[in-house]
């Protein structure tokens, strides 16, 4: 892998994780940097301490087979749901592709997270 696609990478996966922050209040951080090289090299790109069910592949390029990186995730996650973040590049707009079976997964860990207090929602400033 070039030195290039090495830093956009680490680009990519620092600026999913100030998105998700932004948008929800979850906190993250780049997997290599936490926890190094997981064995069999199948750690996730980002690790967020609200969804710790979710297996986070980060992909930002110019060009991407989906289904591969899809077929990587899953083949990576294990018991974790598998999520797709990609971007191609000049683009400010993340998307997000799942499984349609993982939905549920996917739904019931954003239920999970909003509702263990760490991060927030759009309800948050509505007084009960």
């Amino acid at each position: 892998m070039a030195i290039n696609s090495r830093q956009k990478g680490k680009t990519g996966e620092l600026e999913i994780v100030r998105v998700l922050k932004e948008l929800f209040g979850w906190s993250g951080r780049r997997t290599q940097q936490f926890s190094g090289w997981a064995k069999g090299g199948a750690s996730a790109d980002i690790y967020v301490d609200q969804t710790p069910d979710l297996f986070y592949e980060i992909k930002r390029v110019e060009r991407l087979n989906i289904n591969n990186a899809m077929a990587l995730a899953v083949e990576q996650a294990d018991r974790k749901c598998p999520v797709v973040l990609h971007r191609i590049n000049r683009s400010p707009d993340w998307l997000l592709t799942i499984r349609l079976q993982d939905l549920p997964r996917l739904a019931h860990a954003y239920e999970a997270a909003v509702n263990c207090g760490d991060g927030h929602s759009q309800d948050d400033s509505v007084a009960p």
